[in-house]
């Protein structure tokens, strides 16, 4: 007797997949929208200070650079994947908005009249920004588990239900404030 697999199986596998996927977009969503101010702080900062970016107009840099965190905050997924192309090979495991920020120094900011010049190879560039985004996110997924914690002491709510979601939403507004609407 033929056994007939009606794809069944691999269509529940691309479905966990493409679900998995889908949660990791919303939880990297999250995080990039309430941290982008803190992002572009030390971004800069720290672009600056390790002597990755020379210029002579400080403030122009930083604004550039805000100006990327919000064009990588609304880009699509297939856009950004578009975007970071040349360069997804770059290390193994990388975090897209590292790749993204990475290639957007290599790419616009290089070209920019108020910066003088970019050093360092593609993987120190890498390095430094995503040693930022690293950071900030340790300590967002700290308060993050923080909160679940807490929520899971109220037998009232059940994770995964829309008022579960509220709540935990809810909570990340008290303790992190208002997320950015750009």
């Amino acid at each position: 007797m033929k056994n007939f697999d009606s794809g069944k199986v691999q269509n529940r596998l691309i479905n966990r997949l493409e679900r998995k996927e889908q949660q990791e977009a919303f939880k990297r969503d999250r995080f990039f929208r309430f941290k982008l101010p803190e992002i572009h702080t030390q971004l800069s900062q720290a672009l600056l200070m390790e002597k990755i970016i020379e210029t002579d107009n400080a403030a122009a840099v930083s604004q550039l650079l805000l100006k990327g965190l919000k064009t990588a905050l609304r880009s699509s997924e297939f856009d950004m994947k578009y975007f970071i192309a040349p360069i997804r090979d770059l290390v193994p495991h990388a975090n897209p908005i590292s790749l993204y920020m990475t290639q957007y120094i290599l790419e616009v900011l290089l070209n920019d009249p108020s910066v003088i010049d970019v050093y360092g190879t593609d993987q120190e560039i890498y390095k430094v920004v995503n040693g930022v985004i690293t950071q900030i996110n340790m300590k967002f997924e700290r308060t993050e588990k923080e909160l679940i914690e807490q929520l899971s002491h109220n037998k009232s709510l059940s994770p995964g239900s829309r008022e579960y979601d509220i709540t935990l939403d809810e909570l990340f507004r008290k303790k992190m404030g208002e997320p950015r609407q750009e």
